[in-house]
């Protein structure tokens, strides 16, 4: 049966975080000091243990809201039995019952992008672009976009303190574009990696936290036809 948890399932909830991810006790800590009271997170349990579970952060894309799935986990003894399907439509059932317009997520890699699709989800968003290509930089006008995946302050400090922790100095959330308007870093990258030519203060884009592959980089699942015809920015990675 699912159920949403609350603080007194924290600590199962980190250790399945840490299992699964391999995160960083520091980034695991402050998204439960900072983020967790505001999200609605679906578990199913076994046995009064927690089997797979994943949270909803609230999003917008324009005047449209919903949700996002973040960190989508199942114990590995529970994997192949179908909870984490039953948990996301759960989360799609959440959204269309409490006046949210769709449910959004960035898989975790490449190859879930099918399992997703038999949950129902639909590949959304503009493609990453590389940027250290001398040849072909990636500006502003190239990017093309209209509209932006917007999460509140407490998950962007979260995401914001997280790079730090990893070892990046981040000034803000987002593209940075410098004088010339290429872009020359996001919030994910470790400021300390960027080449020195790139290493300057600019304009910012605010937008999703990004994983370095090209492909289509987030997916969607939603009623509303005009929601999946946005145009929309969910994250460019650095190469």
């Amino acid at each position: 049966m699912i159920e949403l948890a609350s603080i007194k399932d924290k600590k199962e909830l980190q250790s399945l975080w840490q299992m699964t991810f391999l995160e960083d006790s520091q980034v695991i800590e402050n998204f439960f000091e900072n983020v967790f009271s505001s999200v609605i997170t679906p578990v199913i349990k076994v046995d009064d243990e927690i089997a797979s579970s994943l949270f909803l952060l609230d999003c917008k894309i324009g005047d449209y809201k919903g949700k996002c799935v973040y960190c989508a986990m199942t114990k590995y003894a529970y994997r192949g039995k179908g909870y984490m399907k039953k948990l996301l439509d759960f989360s799609y059932n959440y959204c269309c019952d409490n006046g949210f317009d769709f449910l959004f997520l960035v898989p975790a890699e490449k190859s879930l992008f099918d399992y997703y699709k038999k949950c129902g989800f639909e590949n959304f968003g503009v493609h990453r672009k590389h940027i250290f290509d001398d040849d072909t930089p990636v500006t502003k006008e190239k990017l093309e976009f209209q509209y932006e995946i917007e999460f509140n302050k407490k998950v962007l400090e979260y995401w914001k303190n997280s790079c730090v922790i990893y070892g990046g100095e981040i000034s803000n959330i987002g593209l940075i574009f410098d004088d010339d308007n290429l872009i020359i870093r996001n919030a994910k990258c470790g400021y300390a990696d960027i080449p020195e030519k790139y290493k300057q203060d600019g304009n910012i884009i605010q937008g999703n936290i990004t994983f370095g592959e090209e492909y289509s980089p987030a997916m969607i699942k939603t009623k509303n036809k005009d929601i999946k015809d946005l145009c929309c920015y969910v994250g460019i990675t650095l190469e």
